[in-house]
């Protein structure tokens, strides 16, 4: 029974044996190809080197190394006889690799000049805190040019415009500087005062005249910022909400005191009585009451005839008729004289 418990401990021990053996063997095989890897010689940067900058011997130093990766063989630079006197093509961090891929092409002159691709023209324009966003701008960043400017609409009007006049458009240098902050040596002690574009040539002409009518805004791009035909366009006007319009923002006047007509009274019916006949013979006279239906008509409602009465200077009524709709004369009386009394 001892015997056969035995025999996985042996079998366990040799398993475990011949797996270290098999990593020492791994090991020993990993340092030898390392040791028999060739060392390869490449150029690095020993100082932060800047986009179009001619290269000196104080910028760059040669290394030895076997890391491939670190300087590709189709883009390696062996010699610095090969590097000294190039432009860069763009900023170049310290112990950076100096690769071909980052100069620019032979013959291209240091500074601004070799940053001008065919059929552009560096324009500089001016910026401040809000028209250069605030500050933020890098050389290499995009943005859109737009202009505020007063038109004339006529008639002795004008309007405040503000347009879109030119789209991705790059940035060349920000005041003196063709860097941007993070890859100089040394930040501005001052914000730059200017911006220089890369205007394609045919559009040079309106960049200017905008920045002499108006006033330069910069607006930066994202990276997948789409270019429209035709640039946004507002005037001030279009601030006004569709609501509201320049009338709406008029004082408006004072509203009038309305005087209101009295209804008018009705008036009461006007009585006139006519003495008829002759005072010679009072048996012959008598008496009429013409009732009008008010003093200022002349519309009768109503005629009476009777004898005259001494008690009173009227009359006592023996009789009566009427007349609705007659009209009032001129003249009243009859006989040889008359007498008119209104009461």
């Amino acid at each position: 029974m001892k015997g056969k418990a035995m025999i996985p401990l042996i079998l366990g021990l040799a398993i475990g044996l011949l797996a270290v053996k098999l990593t020492v063997d791994a090991i020993k095989q990993a340092q030898g190809s390392n040791q028999e890897k060739e060392t390869i010689t490449a150029i690095r940067a020993r100082q932060d080197i800047p986009a179009f900058a001619k290269i000196t011997k104080e910028m760059i130093e040669v290394v030895e190394t076997t890391d491939t990766l670190f300087a590709p063989a189709h883009d390696r630079i062996e010699s610095l006889d090969l590097a000294l006197g190039r432009v860069t093509g763009k900023a170049i961090p310290k112990s950076s690799p100096l690769l071909l891929s980052m100069l620019a092409s032979e013959g291209t002159p240091a500074g601004m000049v070799g940053r001008i691709p065919p059929g552009f023209r560096a324009v500089s324009v001016k910026t401040d805190e809000v028209t250069g966003v605030a500050y933020q701008l890098q050389p290499g960043d995009w943005v859109d040019v737009i202009v505020v400017m007063d038109v004339n609409m006529g008639r002795g009007k004008k309007e405040t415009i503000a347009e879109v006049i030119l789209q991705h458009i790059q940035i060349a240098a920000i005041g003196r500087g063709t860097q941007s902050e993070a890859d100089s040596t040394a930040g501005r002690t001052k914000p730059a005062k200017s911006a220089t574009l890369l205007v394609a040539e045919q559009d040079v002409p309106k960049l200017h005249l905008a920045a002499t009518r108006g006033k330069i805004t910069l607006a930066m791009r994202g990276d997948d910022a789409q270019t429209t035909t035709e640039g946004a366009f507002a005037k001030s006007t279009d601030l006004l909400s569709s609501s509201r319009s320049l009338a709406s923002l008029t004082p408006k006047a004072e509203p009038r005191m309305q005087f209101r007509r009295p209804e008018p009274v009705e008036e009461e019916p006007h009585k006139v009585i006519v003495y008829r006949g002759s005072s010679i013979d009072p048996a012959a006279m008598f008496v009429e009451q013409i009732t009008f239906a008010n003093a200022r008509s002349s519309r009768i409602l109503e005629v009476s005839q009777g004898n005259p009465t001494r008690q009173s200077n009227t009359m006592g009524l023996s009789g009566s008729r009427t007349r609705p709709g007659a009209t009032r004369t001129s003249r009243v009386g009859g006989g040889s004289g008359g007498a008119l009394n209104n009461e």
